[in-house]
């Protein structure tokens, strides 16, 4: 077997295996291409469900009238990397805090093509 292969799969099945982390792969308008278990864990959404959808969906209808997403990912592609601890909705309207980090993806000439998103809830009496 081709070792670079199975690193490969490796690295897809140790990242999709992951639950206490919300790890999603965005494309450079926010929409989500992949997804792990722990989205599933934390914010309740099937992989059938969130893909394809805008991570916008995760935000509370103020923060996304005050275009915090958006916000988010201009400051991930001029600094390299956005944090941001509030609350979040879950898919059934619950809310949960979180913390978050959107960090941007750069190809070879160094464009952003796309974003990571780790979401961590905070449980109570956590500190970021």
């Amino acid at each position: 077997m081709n070792i670079t292969i199975k690193l490969e799969e490796l690295h897809r099945k140790m990242l999709s295996e992951i639950q206490d982390y919300a790890i999603i792969l965005l494309d450079t308008e926010g929409t989500i291409l992949t997804w792990n278990k722990g989205v599933e864990q934390i914010k309740g959404y099937k992989e059938g469900e969130i893909v394809g959808q805008n991570f916008r969906i995760f935000y509370l209808p103020e923060d996304r009238q005050a275009k915090l997403p958006e916000k988010l990912i201009e400051l991930a592609t001029r600094e390299g990397t956005a944090r941001h601890v509030g609350r979040r909705v879950r898919r059934d309207g619950t809310i949960f805090w979180g913390s978050i980090v959107i960090t941007a993806i750069h190809d070879a000439e160094g464009n952003v093509v796309g974003f990571t998103k780790l979401t961590r809830e905070l449980r109570d009496g956590e500190v970021e």
